[in-house]
């Protein structure tokens, strides 16, 4: 049974909607946001120094708890490029030194197309996007075991992409991990995550 790993809390401050998160010892207030005619608390990590050092470290402990074995980190660009690298700074540290170097899947441009591709669409987005893999990561991938990373797990169409990608560069994933997951029925049973962000209809 799917269960989160830090506690939240909807509140109201000063008459706005929040989802308020516990995650070491500090409260994080997420504000409640229309997205595609939903209302979600709405997870925004750039440039959250605090907030991505306690989700590395609660990711990293789980990952250890849970026996995860994986050679390098993969993430979409870009808001989840602080987190991949924090979580790898901890991992080299503290599991597997050699984990020196993390691969960003790119955003395409319309138009144009790549070795290494995947086409996707995010929640957020109502046209189909493509990211991509530069022929140097490509190459670094092959036979390794992946750790995907992201910040939400939405409707699944970006993790289904990053899959491609991974399984493009003849790499194989090894666990999938993201600080929040959207209310849905469409989340993996192995996901590693911290907590749940509600949706609503608007």
């Amino acid at each position: 049974m799917r269960q989160d790993l830090v506690p939240s809390k909807e509140v109201t401050v000063n008459g706005a909607d929040y989802l308020r998160v516990t995650i070491g010892g500090k409260d994080f207030d997420l504000p409640f946001k229309i997205l595609s005619g939903y209302k979600v608390a709405f997870l925004d990590i750039s440039g959250q120094v605090e907030m991505n050092e306690s989700n590395a470290d609660m990711l990293v402990e789980e990952m250890k708890k849970r026996g995860v074995e994986f050679d390098t980190i993969m993430n979409p660009a870009a808001k989840s490029n602080a987190l991949a690298h924090a979580i790898a700074v901890r991992w080299a540290k503290e599991v597997d030194p050699s984990l020196t170097y993390t691969v960003v899947a790119r955003n395409g441009r319309p138009g144009e197309h790549y070795e290494v591709e995947a086409s996707y669409r995010s929640v957020t987005s109502s046209t189909d996007k493509v990211m991509y893999l530069t022929e140097d990561d490509a190459a670094f991938l092959k036979g390794k075991k992946v750790l995907l990373l992201d910040d939400v797990f939405g409707g699944g169409g970006t993790t289904k992409a990053l899959t491609e990608l991974v399984e493009k560069a003849g790499a194989t994933v090894a666990a999938h991990a993201v600080v929040a997951i959207e209310e849905g029925p469409n989340v993996p049973d192995d996901l590693i995550y911290l907590y749940t962000l509600p949706v609503y209809e608007a």
